[in-house]
């Protein structure tokens, strides 16, 4: 089905090839890993606003074997998990929602807002970082994927990549 998001247009969970993303101006190819699922559960909203910051609260990310009844709260969405490469033993990544872009560095926030709403996304947050880098809202799952993709081709942005959540090993 094609759907429409702004001025992008998308097949949905259709990919031609391999999947992949872009991390600058280098492609990553992904694997599609059907053993798991992630549940992600977005933030508690009452903590949220109590915490006084203008930073996102990211959402809660659970993995979860996919041959397993799935274990979640009604506002939480399971979404796919993929492996960084090709190899099976690449970590296990999914997309909680939301877009990393880095925008013209001569444009105000003023502009980065306007050209995110004439597109019919939403900004999340401004980065604090070095450029101008923005979160911008997406449902979590491919829709996130595949609206980085498509905003990395459109050549309007200096970077578009989906807001990543990998796996971590502690040390």
């Amino acid at each position: 089905c094609r759907v429409g998001w702004g001025g992008f247009g998308r097949e949905m969970g259709v990919f031609r090839g391999s999947p992949y993303y872009h991390d600058g101006t280098t492609q990553r190819t992904i694997t599609l890993d059907s053993r798991w699922v992630a549940v992600i559960t977005p933030a508690d909203s009452a903590a949220a606003s109590q915490a006084r910051t203008t930073q996102t609260t990211p959402p809660q990310v659970t993995l979860q074997h996919a041959n397993q009844p799935l274990t979640r709260a009604a506002s939480s969405q399971a979404t796919p998990v993929y492996r960084e490469g090709n190899s099976p033993a690449g970590r296990l990544m999914t997309l909680p929602g939301g877009v990393l872009v880095k925008l013209n560095p001569e444009w105000t926030d003023t502009q980065a807002r306007a050209w995110a709403t004439s597109k019919g996304l939403s900004v999340s947050q401004r980065l604090n970082i070095t450029g101008n880098w923005y979160l911008l809202a997406s449902t979590p799952g491919n829709a996130a994927l595949e609206l980085a993709n498509q905003l990395h081709a459109s050549g309007e942005v200096l970077s578009a990549t989906p807001n990543w959540w990998k796996q971590t090993k502690p040390r």
